[in-house]
């Protein structure tokens, strides 16, 4: 099988490859493109950077290879009490926050909910965004039925893209931050126009605002948990596709 994957992120990156074969890398636009062989397919991921404008151009990008599957793999931010830091999650349904209300996304899962009852891993709702939300308000926004919410910030653009060009969609995300954790920066703090992290732009945030340096560091530390994580779920998840 040939299965496309996106990700944000170099942490995320490296805990999806963990264990690849036959490891081939380039890049496209300043984009990470690394082909691979894992659990007998032959992986093309893409290190898209953050943000809906990335995901999508990755997603085309990778459409036009004409997977078997396109998979969104990351962190996210759990927003209701129930996933803990490190919990691995497969969307049952994709919803993109347009600021005041959500758009749910139309997309063909790869063995629906099959996949994640056979592999024990929850079920959730992706809430895509471009921009870091204040958890507690969106959940006043939230419907009751809506199971297991998490926050990131690409996996609409890649299930439209998968819609439109009839390839299954699996999202997978771990929670890197809990739901009773706002985080107190915005993307435009540490990243570029084109949403990729600038270690300078970080140290200036800092120097301005050294409140935050605890809450970086927890997350640092919840990253790491996330990444251990989000290694053994994609293991599990391609040895069983």
């Amino acid at each position: 099988m040939k299965i496309g994957i996106i990700t944000a992120m170099p942490e995320e990156t490296r805990a999806v490859l963990r264990g690849a074969a036959g490891r081939s890398r380039s890049r496209i636009d300043g984009r990470r493109i690394c082909r691979c062989r894992i659990a007998d397919h032959d992986i093309v991921l893409v290190e898209a950077g953050m943000g809906l404008l990335n995901a999508g151009w990755a997603a085309m990008s990778l459409g036009c290879e004409s997977p078997d599957v396109l998979i969104s793999a990351g962190f996210g931010g759990s927003v209701l009490p129930g996933l803990a830091v490190g919990d691995a999650v497969l969307a049952e349904q994709v919803l993109h926050w347009l600021g005041s209300g959500f758009e749910q996304v139309p997309v063909g899962f790869y063995g629906r909910n099959s996949v994640a009852e056979q592999l024990l891993l929850s079920r959730g709702t992706f809430i895509t965004s471009d921009g870091i939300l204040n958890k507690k308000a969106l959940a006043g926004h939230l419907s009751a039925v809506v199971r297991n919410p998490l926050v990131e910030m690409e996996s609409a653009a890649v299930a439209r893209v998968a819609a439109e060009q009839r390839i299954p969609f699996l999202g997978l995300r771990v929670v890197s931050d809990p739901w009773n954790e706002e985080l107190d920066f915005s993307i435009a703090e540490f990243c570029d126009d084109s949403l990729r992290i600038k270690p300078i732009k970080v140290l200036a945030t800092i120097l301005k605002r050294p409140r935050i340096i605890p809450q970086l560091i927890r997350l640092a530390r919840n990253s790491r948990i996330a990444a251990r994580s989000l290694a053994n779920a994609m293991e599990r998840l391609l040895q069983h596709i």
